[in-house]
């Protein structure tokens, strides 16, 4: 079947032609030319940009399928998110406990007892990740992406237990290098920014894996 696109580049020359003959002045046959070049690069352009953007239109089984996959993920994600609070409210109270010590407003040993109580809930939270895993549900695309923010998690989350132990241990006072406070507390200011792990990014993965469930324009 002749396209439309094509049936215009035949009527264009056509035209061309036709003007060329009974045009007496050159120079505004030239000029016409010209706007008449402009006029179908921009339909063509505009054209394909439509066509381009245009979604295709997914079955019903596919459509489905796609809805089912967002519920899976969407409740896999809501679960995943408090062991992500968790995280940030355990790195809050290791820099509240190091802050307090800082300005004097907590001994060592007041120090050493709330960092032993924060290792432990950091243990329990970085047992717990370690049996988390991606719904079996997902297609294998959106599976290893989720799998790949469950690494992340759990590379991070180990990081930060390391370094809440490490601090713990340094606050030991049966194992303290000075009796000074101020050289006490640059010293837990110390290990902390020699371990403390960079930020946890999963924004990237999260956003693809929306994306691929994102019902094609048109398909609502």
């Amino acid at each position: 079947m002749i396209s439309a696109k094509f049936i215009l580049v035949i009527l264009f020359f056509i035209l061309l032609y036709f003007v060329y003959r009974y045009f007496p002045n050159r120079k505004i046959f030239l000029l016409f030319c010209f706007l008449l070049v402009a006029g179908m690069a921009f339909f063509l352009n505009f054209s394909y940009h439509q066509t381009k953007d245009a979604a295709p239109l997914i079955s019903d089984e596919e459509k489905q399928e796609l809805l089912q996959q967002q519920y899976i993920f969407s409740n896999w994600y809501t679960e995943y998110e408090k062991s992500f609070d968790s995280i940030d409210h355990n790195w809050q109270r290791y820099h509240q406990i190091l802050q307090s010590f800082k300005n004097d407003d907590i001994s060592i040993q007041a120090a050493y007892v709330r960092l032993s109580q924060l290792e432990d809930d950091a243990s329990k939270l970085r047992d717990s990740l370690s049996r988390l895993e991606p719904p079996s549900g997902l297609s294998n695309a959106n599976y290893d992406i989720t799998t790949k923010i469950i690494q992340k998690t759990r590379a991070y989350t180990n990081a930060q237990y390391q370094t809440i132990l490490r601090t713990k241990e340094a606050a030991d006072p049966a194992h303290l290098l000075s009796d000074n406070q101020e050289e006490q507390s640059r010293r837990l200011e110390e290990i902390m920014i020699m371990n403390a792990p960079t930020n946890l990014v999963i924004a990237p993965e999260v956003s693809t894996i929306r994306d691929n469930l994102l019902l094609p324009s048109g398909n609502e």
